[in-house]
């Protein structure tokens, strides 16, 4: 049976499909490691009182408030006795800030005087 032609060919092949999917297999991890993704320094804003400058339509408006947790995508702050999401995408600056402690907990709107 193995001397016919065709199991020859079927042979020859199933051989270099096997060699095909070797080199693809030891190609993968080259694709695997692939560069780290970019370090968006949220770490450094975390727990901090802040000011963030976002763009509201074609406005820029400034944000104050404490960055209580970190997302891919979002910022959740603390403003006025309130939490916020702020898209990242929106953002145009963050600026540390002394915020007077009645912002946080007081009827202040965090406005130095």
């Amino acid at each position: 049976m193995t001397n016919h032609p065709y199991w020859s060919k079927a042979i020859q092949y199933q051989q270099q499909q096997q060699g095909q999917q070797q080199q693809r297999q030891q190609s993968q991890p080259a694709k695997q490691g692939r560069q780290q993704p970019r370090d968006d320094f949220g770490h450094e804003w975390l727990g901090k009182d802040v000011e963030i400058e976002r763009v509201k339509g074609q406005v820029a408006e400034e944000i104050r408030g404490k960055i209580l947790d970190i997302s891919k995508y979002w910022f959740k702050l603390f403003v006025n006795n309130q939490v916020v999401y702020l898209n990242k995408a929106f953002i145009l600056s963050i600026k540390p800030v002394e915020i007077e402690r009645g912002a946080l907990g007081g009827a202040n709107d965090g406005r130095r005087q």
